[in-house]
C-alpha cells in the first residue's frame, strides 16, 4: 500500500493516447496525479503540461533525461509512435519503473518478446492498453462466458467495422499508413478479446487482404494530389475540408495541428499530409483483411476487419452448445438466444464517459488501485498475456503475404530464435 495512497505518473508522449489516460488525473486529483512528461513537440508539450498541471521543471523533449532526473515515478507511461515503443519501455523498465504501455507494445515481433522477459528481468510490472477487456460490453460477455451461459463455446464470428472517415484519417493519410500492418496497429484490441473470452490458446492461424481501393488507380476523374486543389473535392466523401475545417476541433481534427485554429487547420491540409487525396498517397497497409483462427478444444473463429463502413462497430456472435449470443459495442447491446425456447434477452451495459465506451477510463481506474494496493497480479492485462495477441497479429501478416497456414507454437519458437541470433 502506498504511503500517501497517490500514483504517480511519468508520461512518454503527449498526443492522444497520451491524453487520453492522463485524463484520470484530473477527474480523480486524490488518486492519481502526472509528475513528469515527454514529448519531441514543444508546443504539444506544453499545452499538455499545462492542462495536467506538470511543473515546468518536469517537461522534458527528451525521454531518458527524464527517466534519469525523475524519481517519483510509479508508472511510467507510454504512448508515443509505435515504432518508438520499445525503446521507451525498455529504458522505463531497466530504471525499475512499472509501466503501462499503449497498443501495439511494439512493430516487430521479437521486440514484444522481448519486453516481457525485460520486465521480468527488471522485477517490474509491464500493462498494455488493451482497454477492450475493461468495456462495458465485453466485460459482461466475459461474465456471461465464463458462466456457460449459452454452454461451451464452438465457433465465434467477430467484426471491427472501421469508419471510412476513420481509416482515411489513420491509415491512408495519417501515422499509420505503412509503419505497422493495420491487424497489429488496429486490432491486436480485437484479437485480445477472442483471446480473453475463449480463455484458449491459439494453434493456427490463415489470413487474407489487400489494400484494394486507396490507390491512385482508383483516383476519380478530375482529382488533385490535394484536396484544397481539387475541382471535384466538394463530391467527394474523403475530403479533408470536410473532414478537418469544420467546427469540430476534437479527435481526428486535433491530431493534424497542436494550433487547432481554423487558421493553422487551414494551413495543415494546405500543406501537410492530411490534406493529401485519398487516393494519391504513401499508404500501405491494407484496407480490408479476414483472419481465420483455430483455438485448443477446436473452437474456430473468424474476425473480419475492413475500413468501409459509415460508423464505427464492433460486431460480435458467439455461438454455444446451449444458444447464440450476439452483441454490438456502440449500439450497446447483448441478445442472447437459447435453443429450445422463443425467448430473446437484451442486455445493454451501463455505459460510462470517454472513449471506447468508458473502457479508457475503467482501465485507468483498475491500473490505479492496482498501483495503491500493490496487488498488480490481478491487472487484466498483464503483458505476459497481452502479447499473445501481438504474436497472433504477425502470424497473420505472414498468412496473408505468403498464402500459408501458421502454426503458432512452431512460429513463436522462430521468433525467439531469430532474436538470440540478431
Amino acid at each position: 500500500m502506498k504511503k500517501d495512497n497517490i500514483v504517480r505518473f511519468g508520461i512518454i508522449g503527449c498526443g492522444f493516447r497520451g491524453t487520453a489516460y492522463s485524463d484520470y488525473t484530473l477527474s480523480h486529483p486524490e488518486e492519481a496525479v502526472v509528475t513528469c512528461a515527454c514529448d519531441i513537440l514543444p508546443g504539444r508539450l506544453e499545452q499538455f503540461g499545462d492542462k495536467y498541471h506538470v511543473p515546468k521543471e518536469n517537461r522534458y523533449v527528451d525521454a531518458k533525461t527524464m527517466l534519469e532526473q525523475v524519481k517519483d515515478i510509479d508508472i511510467v507511461i507510454v504512448a508515443n509512435l509505435d515504432a518508438d515503443h520499445f525503446e521507451m519501455a525498455k529504458m522505463a523498465l531497466e530504471r525499475g519503473f512499472h509501466c503501462l504501455l499503449e497498443k501495439p507494445m511494439s512493430p516487430d515481433p521479437w521486440e514484444c518478446l522481448e519486453l516481457v522477459r525485460i520486465a521480468e528481468e527488471n522485477n517490474c510490472k509491464l500493462l498494455v492498453c488493451h482497454v477492450l477487456r475493461y468495456t462495458p460490453i465485453f466485460s459482461t460477455l466475459k461474465e456471461l462466458v465464463d458462466r456457460e451461459e449459452v454452454g461451451k463455446i464452438i465457433s465465434i464470428h467477430h467484426a471491427e467495422n472501421v469508419s471510412y472517415t476513420h481509416i482515411a484519417h489513420s491509415y491512408v493519410r495519417g501515422n499509420f499508413r505503412k509503419l505497422s500492418p493495420i491487424i497489429l496497429a488496429k486490432s491486436c484490441h480485437d484479437l485480445d478479446i477472442l483471446n480473453w473470452l475463449t480463455g484458449k490458446k491459439c494453434k493456427k492461424i490463415s489470413s487474407f487482404g489487400e489494400l484494394t481501393y486507396f490507390k491512385k488507380e482508383n483516383a476519380p476523374i478530375g482529382s488533385a494530389t490535394r484536396c484544397m486543389e481539387c475541382s471535384i473535392e466538394k463530391d467527394c466523401p474523403f475530403s479533408a475540408l470536410k473532414q478537418y475545417l469544420t467546427e469540430e476541433t476534437g479527435w481526428p481534427t486535433s491530431m493534424i495541428s497542436v494550433d487547432t485554429s481554423l487558421e493553422a487547420r487551414t494551413k495543415a491540409v494546405r500543406e501537410g499530409d492530411y490534406g493529401r487525396c485519398v487516393f494519391h498517397c504513401d499508404n500501405a497497409v491494407v484496407d480490408h483483411q479476414i483472419v481465420n483462427i483455430l483455438y485448443e478444444d477446436d473452437i474456430t473463429v473468424s474476425f473480419n476487419l475492413n475500413g468501409f463502413n459509415t460508423t464505427e462497430t464492433r460486431e460480435i456472435r458467439i455461438l454455444g452448445t446451449k444458444g447464440d449470443i450476439r452483441a454490438n459495442m456502440e449500439k450497446n447491446y447483448i441478445t442472447i438466444r437459447h435453443f429450445g425456447s422463443q425467448k430473446e434477452t437484451t442486455i445493454r451495459p451501463k455505459v460510462h464517459a470517454g472513449a471506447h465506451s468508458g473502457g479508457d477510463a475503467m482501465l485507468m481506474k483498475d491500473v490505479v488501485e492496482i498501483a495503491r494496493s500493490g496487488n498488480w497480479d490481478s491487472a487484466r492485462t498483464n503483458a505476459s498475456k497481452s502479447v499473445d495477441s501481438h504474436i497472433m497479429a504477425f502470424a497473420a501478416e505472414v498468412s496473408r503475404q505468403e498464402g500459408v497456414i501458421v502454426d503458432m507454437d512452431s512460429f513463436k519458437e522462430e521468433i525467439i530464435k531469430k532474436g538470440r541470433m540478431s
